[in-house]
């Protein structure tokens, strides 16, 4: 089931990138001065106002990482379950 394949990856990159970006609008829209990418692990956070010199956002590769394995692996379950009751 979680064996790598082109539409696997592919499916986990579309649903990374939907719910990422329906997220960042979800709370784009509460709050103003910040913004939160990755879901369910925030990898890349800023915020604002930030003056000249100051670091104003902040980023984690493992939280990346854990981001697009937990995407990979409910592409592949949904990927599976879709190819399953197309044999049937």
């Amino acid at each position: 089931m979680f064996k790598p394949s082109a539409l696997k990856i592919a499916s986990a990159l579309i649903l990374f990138l939907l719910f990422s970006s329906l997220w960042q609008i979800l709370v784009g829209i509460r709050i103003m001065d910040a913004a939160f990418y990755g879901m369910p692990w925030h990898f890349y956070t800023t915020w604002g106002p930030c003056q000249a010199g100051q670091t104003c956002s902040e980023f984690t590769w493992p939280l990346l990482v854990l981001d697009l394995f937990f995407w990979y692996i409910i592409g592949a379950f949904l990927v599976s379950q879709f190819l399953k009751r197309q044999k049937n």
